[in-house]
C-alpha cells in the first residue's frame, strides 16, 4: 500500500488493474532503448567503433553519412526520445493522469517511421546492418505498440 492507502498496482485508470504492468513494460523497453542510444552516442563522441559480435557491419553504419544529422549523431536524438518516454512513465506513476498517454502515439508513430527509414537505409543504401540500430528499431516499434495499448487503457 502507498501512503495514500491505495494499492499502487490496483489503482489503474478507468478501473483497469493491468495499466500498472503495461506502464512498467513501457518504461523497461524505453530504458533498454535509452541504454542502446547512450552506448552509440558515447562511441560516436569517443571516436571508437561499436563492438559488433552478432552482426558485422556496425562500423560501416557508424561511419556512414546517415549516422548523423549535421554534426549530431542520430543516436543522440534516440537518447532524447527514450528519456522522454521514461519521463512520461514516471510522471504517470506519480500522478496517474490518463492525459499522459492520450497523445503518446503522436510521438511514437513518427519515431517508428523514422526507425523504419533508417532500416531501409541500412538495407538498401549502406548495405550493412548494425545490431544496435536494429535493437533501437525494435524498442521503438514495441514502444509504439505499447503506446496504442496504453492509450486504449487510459482514454478508451
Amino acid at each position: 500500500m502507498s501512503k495514500s492507502g491505495r494499492n499502487p498496482v490496483k489503482s489503474g485508470i478507468s478501473g483497469n488493474n493491468n495499466t500498472f504492468y503495461w506502464v512498467i513494460a513501457f518504461f523497461v523497453v524505453a530504458l533498454i532503448g535509452f541504454g542502446d542510444a547512450v552506448y552509440l552516442t558515447a562511441t560516436h563522441y569517443l571516436g571508437i567503433m561499436p563492438e559488433c559480435s552478432v552482426i558485422q557491419g556496425c562500423d560501416i553504419v557508424a561511419m556512414s553519412e546517415y549516422s548523423t544529422i549535421g554534426p549530431v549523431p542520430v543516436s543522440l536524438f534516440g537518447i532524447l526520445f527514450y528519456a522522454f518516454m521514461m519521463t512520461i512513465s514516471v510522471a504517470w506513476f506519480d500522478t496517474r493522469k490518463p492525459v499522459l498517454f492520450r497523445y503518446l502515439p503522436f510521438i511514437t508513430v513518427p519515431a517508428f517511421l523514422f526507425s523504419m527509414w533508417l532500416i531501409y537505409v541500412m538495407l538498401f543504401i549502406i548495405r550493412a546492418l548494425c545490431i544496435y540500430c536494429l535493437l533501437s528499431a525494435a524498442t521503438t516499434t514495441i514502444l509504439m505498440l505499447l503506446s496504442f495499448r496504453l492509450r486504449l487503457l487510459t482514454v478508451g
